[in-house]
């Protein structure tokens, strides 16, 4: 009989690390690994300086803090870090593609038509440099600029540190050039910012359009308006982190940093949900194009709708959006296919195509293979293991 493991979850609890557990669960079923898991009873946030001299035998923990690492590094007890807030980790790690989930987000807003770009991030947090950098690479490449503004992280700080940082948040957000896309680094600062952008007199998403990231649901779905998130793979994260300790626990090498997991998709909500453009009938085009998407629309349908010529349309949708109706059309409809991939791993790729707007099964797999190089089956795999 197999003797049960003792494995700590030593890192905040909250929605996106429950799905995270969800994949740790996964994986020790598929594995049939006979793990046990322990956390603080009460205020369900266990740090690594915890555990210092726990008689246990593996540990996932989110290292964040110089002294975390320090600690984790002192440990004799396999370890598995879950946290990208560092640029190096002395411990093997899962994390997510942080420059992904910035370039996500631009590609989203830049969809939108803004020409006024603004990141909200944290200052000497790694996960949040690789976020911007993501995120200015895209907004760069569309040939728009990004101003930036970055809080001290509240790692290990007590008291109201976070609401002494909400004055400084509302003034600077009353000097963006508006309408502007803003991306914050969390969901948590995303709220925030749509909070401070009330305070001020700034309309969301009329004059400032904000995306967070974790598709936190209890903020993105109860906040006024509802938030608009980067989706990370986070049961994918779990996964991979419980195979990595499971190889340490087995007495094998694991190298330190694993290739990033990609994020999943967009999830729009009502803080994005707008068309930052001066012309009425190109606006009156991009709400057409969204409200039928899922069907096979055409070029002409679209200009017919909003009054104007092709040529008209295509001149505009270069010079505000940088890419013709159908690139931009094309673009749209993969985004959402990738997006109902990955939620329900039971739809069949053929429905998929039916509501997206593809004839068929076949034009959404080159469509697919083309942009993302690999097949839509491929794909969902990828993001279920």
């Amino acid at each position: 009989m197999k003797r049960i493991r003792e494995i700590a979850l030593a890192f905040p609890r909250g929605a996106h690390q429950e799905v995270f557990i969800e994949g740790v669960l996964r994986y020790a079923r598929d594995q049939e690994c006979d793990w046990s898991y322990i956390t603080a009873p009460e205020s369900l946030s266990l740090s690594v300086l915890d555990l210092v001299g726990w008689p246990g035998d593996g540990i996932l923990a989110a290292i964040n803090t110089a002294q975390e690492a320090a600690c984790a590094a002192s440990l004799s007890i396999p370890l598995v870090n879950i946290s990208s807030a560092l640029q190096r980790s002395p411990v093997p790690r899962s994390i997510v593609d942080n420059h992904a989930i910035g370039s996500l987000a631009a590609d989203h807003l830049v969809g939108k038509g803004f020409q006024a770009y603004a990141f909200y991030g944290l200052s000497d947090v790694q996960y949040s440099k690789d976020r911007q950098a993501g995120f200015e690479e895209r907004i760069t490449a569309a040939g728009y600029r990004c101003v930036e503004f970055l809080s001290k992280p509240t790692f290990g700080l007590g008291g109201n540190q976070w609401l002494l940082q909400y004055r400084v948040l509302a003034e600077w957000l009353a000097t963006l050039p508006t309408p502007c896309g803003l991306f914050a680094v969390s969901d948590y600062r995303a709220r925030q910012a749509i909070d401070a952008c009330r305070q001020v007199g700034l309309q969301v998403p009329e004059q400032v359009a904000v995306i967070g990231v974790d598709n936190e649901q209890i903020i993105c779905e109860h906040s006024a308006p509802t938030l608009s998130s980067v989706a990370r793979n986070d049961q994918l994260e779990g996964y991979r982190a419980a195979a990595m300790l499971d190889r340490l626990l087995n007495g094998k090498k694991v190298s330190l940093e694993e290739a990033p997991i990609p994020p999943l998709q967009v999830v729009e909500r009502e803080s994005t949900a707008t068309f930052a453009v001066s012309d009425a009938r190109l606006r009156d085009a991009l709400a057409f194009l969204h409200q039928h998407i899922e069907k096979p629309i055409t070029i002409d349908q679209i200009t017919e709708h909003a009054g104007v010529s092709r040529r008209w349309l295509e001149y505009a949708f270069r010079d505000v959006l940088g890419e013709t109706p159908y690139q931009y059309l094309r673009r749209q409809r993969l985004a959402m296919a990738r997006r109902l991939l990955a939620e329900d791993p039971a739809v069949k790729v053929y429905s998929i195509a039916q509501q997206t707007g593809f004839s068929s099964a076949k034009q959404l797999a080159i469509a697919f293979q083309q942009d993302f190089g690999m097949s839509p089956r491929e794909y969902r795999k990828s993001t279920l293991s």
